[in-house]
């Protein structure tokens, strides 16, 4: 599973990213700023997962979503609650107040697992489409 952080509190990202690892995930890559955050988004193949706080150093993380077509999901990982509505009307699986219990990241997790299991699972691929449409 393919996870990027982006928390602009460093020693946050780090526990987040050390919690993780108990879990067997390894973050590829930690970002700390909105506009660093879309540059990379820019440049690189998204993530299955985001950890992504809500207010970073250069604004709101929503702003990403203005300029980048995020396809990823997300867990929205913040110490205010107030956003909590908008986060779930993006393609947001959770949503963890700081600070991060071991238990609700862990729940969270599986919880982004089933969703991409039951995803996978209601899935065609193209061959499969075909053999459907065509005459037999």
């Amino acid at each position: 599973m393919k996870v990027v952080i982006i928390e602009d509190e460093k020693p946050a990202a780090r526990r987040l990213s050390r919690m993780l690892n108990e879990f067997g995930i390894e973050p590829i890559t930690m970002l700390h700023s909105v506009e660093e955050s879309i540059n990379w988004f820019l440049n690189n193949e998204h993530p299955d997962l985001l950890f992504l706080d809500i207010q970073l150093s250069d604004g709101l993380s929503f702003e990403i979503f203005e300029e980048v077509e995020i396809k990823s999901a997300i867990i929205f990982t913040t110490a205010y609650d107030e956003y909590a509505l908008k986060a779930f009307k993006l393609n947001s699986v959770d949503y963890l107040l700081k600070p991060i219990d071991n238990e609700e990241l862990e729940n969270a997790i599986d919880q982004f697992k089933k969703l991409r299991s039951n995803t996978s699972k209601n899935s065609l691929n193209i061959e499969q489409i075909k053999h459907l449409i065509t005459p037999q």
